[in-house]
């Protein structure tokens, strides 16, 4: 997907963060319902480690969890919509 947020239409917005730990398939799961519901606008921050974690404990790769989510912000962008106080979610 794409690090720019989609058009304010969603009434609401989750940012689903996933790291090292174990529990990454809470993270996806999670991605897999608020889009079946819709109505929620879904934005998604993977660390390297939680990369590593979805490949070797889901067997998915990055372009499939991605396509789960509505934005993706880059791990590093410190000047992503949700590293703003501003941010509403």
């Amino acid at each position: 997907m794409t690090d720019q947020p989609q058009a304010a239409s969603a009434a609401k917005r989750i940012v689903v963060a996933i790291s090292g730990a174990s529990g990454a398939v809470y993270g996806v799961r999670l991605l897999q319902t608020l889009r079946a519901l819709g109505g929620v606008q879904t934005h998604l921050v993977v660390s390297e480690a939680g990369w590593l974690n979805l490949r070797q404990e889901l067997d998915l790769e990055r372009a499939a969890v991605e396509a789960l989510a509505d934005v993706v912000h880059p791990l590093r962008d410190v000047g992503a919509a949700i590293a703003s106080g501003s941010f509403r979610c």
